[in-house]
C-alpha cells in the first residue's frame, strides 16, 4: 500500500482528501488541530503529526517520525493554506505574516523534507493545492495573491528540479471551493463554488494516472450558466 502525507489535513480538501483515500492508501496527516487529528485517526485509521508547517523544526520532526515508520514516501499533497482578504494598509503584519508563511514558506519546507526522501527512492509525486488566485489578481486579494503566486513560481521551478531524479510535481488550480477557510477568515462565498467530492475526484484521477505522465498544470472552476 502507498505512503501519502496530507498537509492541512484535519479539515476541509484535507479532511475530505483522507477520507476517501484511506482505503487505498496508508495516509499521515498533517495539520495544527491535535483533537481533531485525533478524531480522524480513530474514525479512519491513519496516521499523523501535529505540525506546525510554518516552523521548518516540526516540518522536519514529522518527515524524520514518518520516514521511521515508513521509509518510503510517495505522494504528498500540499494543501494547508489560509486566506486574508482586505485593503493592504488595514492589514495587521502579523496577518500578513501568518499568510505568507503558510502559503509559501511552509509549502516550501514540506516539499524540501519530503523530497529528502523521495530523491534517493527516484520516485514521488508531490501535488501543490494553489488556487486560481496563483495565477490571477483582484484587488483586496495583494497578500493572498502574492502568497499563491510565490508558490506557482515555486511549483514551476522544483517541476524542472525534481524530475531530474524521478519526481513528477503538478500545480493544482482549484476556483472557490465550499469549506471553511473562508469562514475562518471571516469572509463570505460568493457566487458558485466547487465542492470537496469534486476536488477529490480531480486528485484522484491525478494520483491514478500512469508515473509515465506528468500534469504539470491542473485548473479547475465551478460551472455556472
Amino acid at each position: 500500500m502507498k505512503n501519502i502525507v496530507i498537509t492541512g489535513g484535519s479539515d476541509g480538501i484535507g479532511e475530505a482528501l483522507a477520507k476517501a483515500l484511506s482505503s487505498d492508501f496508508h495516509v499521515t496527516l498533517l495539520a495544527r488541530n491535535t483533537d481533531k487529528l485525533e478524531q480522524l485517526s480513530k474514525e479512519i485509521g491513519c496516521d499523523f503529526s501535529v505540525c506546525d508547517i510554518r516552523k521548518y523544526e516540526d516540518v522536519k520532526r514529522a518527515f524524520d517520525e514518518i520516514k521511521s515508520r515508513h521509509e518510503l514516501v510517495d505522494i504528498l499533497i500540499n494543501n494547508a493554506g489560509v486566506i486574508v482578504n482586505g485593503d493592504l494598509t488595514e492589514t495587521p503584519y502579523d496577518t500578513i505574516e501568518d499568510v505568507m508563511s503558510t502559503n509559501a514558506m511552509g509549502t516550501i519546507f514540506v516539499t524540501k523534507a519530503c523530497l529528502e526522501i523521495m530523491k534517493p527512492q527516484k520516485s514521488g509525486l508531490i501535488i501543490n493545492v494553489i488556487s486560481q488566485a496563483g495565477i490571477t489578481a483582484k484587488p483586496y486579494r495583494s497578500v493572498y495573491n502574492a502568497s499563491k503566486w510565490a508558490l506557482t513560481g515555486f511549483t514551476k521551478a522544483i517541476q524542472e528540479e525534481a524530475c531530474e531524479y524521478g519526481v513528477r510535481v503538478t500545480g493544482f488550480y482549484p476556483g472557490t471551493v465550499s469549506t471553511k477557510l473562508f469562514e475562518k477568515a471571516g469572509l463570505d462565498i460568493h457566487g458558485a463554488a466547487l465542492d470537496t467530492a469534486q476536488i477529490v475526484k480531480t486528485l484522484r484521477f491525478v494520483i491514478d494516472s500512469d508515473d509515465s505522465m506528468l500534469f504539470p498544470e491542473l485548473g479547475v472552476k465551478p460551472f455556472a450558466n
